[in-house]
């Protein structure tokens, strides 16, 4: 059972933007996402991706095969998930954490994970990730709306 976390190349952006209207769509059920004429959800930031040194598309392969995406940034010396998904088909085997951990430990430093407390999946993983994996100065407090954010330590830096 191989997993691995793999940046995105530029040639694997559409698929990343096709799972992220998949990813973008469950989010809809917790908070306003807007849409384009065409339907899809808007995410402007995406290109920047690619095209930003303190910005990085990742990819989850398990056996091979692609089990989820995140998309990582670095604002003010912390790094930020922005997204972070595992398709549906690889839940509920903890290969989740496995990949945030192998994300985390990719970039030592400080972090901040933000996400909506009414989103009761996403809670409970973010929760379990920073007592599953090594964090100092752990953080929690609450964001605008229904949001919620933790700020970590990890590794050296």
């Amino acid at each position: 059972m191989g997993m691995s976390v793999e940046i995105a190349s530029t040639d694997e952006q559409p698929f990343i933007y096709m799972m992220l209207q998949s990813y973008l769509r469950e989010l809809a059920e917790f908070e306003d996402i807007p849409r384009n004429e065409s339907g899809e959800y808007e995410y402007p930031y995406l290109n920047y991706y690619w095209t930003e040194n303190t910005r990085w598309p990742y990819l989850f392969y398990f056996d091979g095969k692609i089990a989820g995406f995140a998309l990582v940034r670095l604002e003010n010396e912390t790094y930020i998930i922005a997204e972070f998904t595992i398709f549906m088909e690889y839940r509920g085997y903890g290969f989740g954490l496995v990949f945030a951990e192998e994300l985390i430990q990719k970039h030592p430093g400080k972090w901040n994970i933000e996400y909506d407390i009414n989103n009761a999946t996403a809670n409970d993983f973010w929760n379990k990730l920073v007592k599953t994996i090594k964090v100092s100065h752990l953080k929690k407090e609450k964001a605008a709306g229904n949001r919620e954010y933790m700020e970590f330590l990890t590794g050296k830096k």
